[in-house]
């Protein structure tokens, strides 16, 4: 799937996951489920492999 993001939108989302990039750290740090905590670090690894992708977007 492709999508064409006009610069203005790919700031917006890059800031939007870079909070809720940060959210999801402090809720891995404070949870005591062992479950939760990995689905957690799942979620945190597609929300850190969307940034780079976004970032390195603008190189190409």
């Amino acid at each position: 799937m492709q999508i064409h993001l006009e610069e203005e939108e790919r700031q917006a989302l890059l800031e939007i996951l870079d909070d809720v990039l940060r959210d999801l750290s402090e809720e891995i740090y404070k949870t005591e489920n062992f479950d939760y905590r990995e689905q957690l670090k799942r979620r945190q690894a597609v929300v850190k492999s969307l940034l780079e992708r976004l970032r390195s977007s603008v190189r190409t």
